[in-house]
């Protein structure tokens, strides 16, 4: 049986070990679950260190000799470990990182017990009770029909039953790396076609960016995206115009493809934004839904009731703004009542927006 590599975060303040889990929640769960949350340092194969604090600092030399793979959290460009996770965290960078650590770190598989050795047949353990001794004569008896053996019913072998395929938006490709590096398209029948690059996070967008929201809706299908040359990007790139930050197109895509929910949210969540985010004018209630959330931690049915605006739709831009930063979720009173040692995660998040 396979077991996923596990994954921890330490040596930073409890606010940013929460956030930062939560962003590596999420992309997990669209990369397939290839990775478990750890509950501890030293059961954890990967750490996940901030190494730009003095705690985490310490963390770090302890962790030189554990023979685990460190994932340095920092801002700067380089850092002693074998992965880096830059600040500010997006989730394209938490993506970059699982991905080139998903090489190293395969599913383990846990051994199965052997299975028990088949009882020798009765001819055989007849056999090994005969000694050396010369046996007595003895009256040869008649020959007897031997018993039938009794064998027992074939088990039925029960054909699995396929589980049904998940439905693949475009944000769960972007955020799984399925979409893959370098410059690729989406087509969709009777629309223009999409395309981005997330090597150069750029994506072309010549009108304005609501004209893609039905690529952010679609299911799609194996093979919907497709790699295209440097040379094709590039001349589509001087005919549609200046190219569009990949941040603007991973909100897009959560917008559309959260499908007027918040993924994975508790019944009685409550969000508010931390930092005023871009607007796109082709949405006009998101001013509405944008203000209320700017007062404080609120439910969605809150926020619906004060800008106007469908639950369903509070949902869709909160679970955009969750994707790009500019909304946080109420955390536990367990983890307010932990006195932060530096600025919080979320407020430093910067989407490429």
């Amino acid at each position: 049986m396979n077991q996923p590599a596990s994954v921890f975060f330490t040596g930073m303040d409890a606010s940013d070990a929460e956030q930062l889990a939560a962003l590596f929640q999420e992309i997990n769960r669209r990369s397939g679950n290839r990775w478990t949350l750890a509950g501890d340092a030293d059961s954890a194969s990967v750490l996940v260190i901030d190494v730009d604090t003095l705690y985490g600092h310490m963390t770090w030399l302890r962790a030189q000799s554990s023979g685990q793979t460190i994932v340095a959290l920092t801002g700067g460009e380089t850092a002693d470990a074998d992965h880096v996770l830059n600040r500010p965290v997006t989730a394209e960078a938490m993506r970059r990182v699982l991905h080139g650590l998903s090489a190293a770190h395969p599913p383990t598989s846990t051994p199965s017990e052997p299975a028990p050795a088949p009882a020798p047949p009765p001819a055989a353990r007849a056999a090994e009770t005969i000694t050396d001794a010369a046996p007595a004569p003895a009256k040869v008896p008649e020959a007897q029909t031997p018993p039938a053996v009794e064998r027992p019913a074939p088990v039925p072998v029960q054909t699995p039953v396929p589980d049904r395929p998940t439905e693949r938006r475009l944000i769960d490709l972007m955020l799984s790396g399925e979409a893959g590096d370098g410059p690729c398209r989406l087509e969709l029948p009777g629309l223009p076609p999409l395309l981005f690059d997330l090597t150069r996070k750029v994506f072309l967008c010549g009108s304005g960016i609501k004209t893609y929201l039905p690529h952010a809706q679609a299911i799609l299908g194996n093979g919907a995206i497709e790699r295209i040359s440097n040379d094709e990007f590039d001349t589509r790139r001087r005919e549609i115009g200046d190219a569009q930050p990949i941040g603007r197109l991973l909100w897009l895509a959560a917008l559309g493809g959260s499908g007027g929910e918040i993924p994975d949210a508790a019944p009685d969540a409550r969000y508010r934004l931390n930092k005023w985010p871009q607007i796109e004018r082709e949405f006009p209630r998101h001013f509405r839904i944008a203000t209320a959330m700017m007062k404080g931690f609120q439910a969605p049915s809150e926020l619906a009731e004060q800008s106007g605006a469908a639950v369903a739709e509070v949902n869709d831009f909160i679970a955009a703004s969750l994707v790009s930063g500019h909304a946080e979720v109420e955390a536990p009173a367990s983890a307010e009542a932990a006195a932060p040692a530096q600025k919080s995660l979320l407020e430093r998040l910067r989407g490429a927006r």
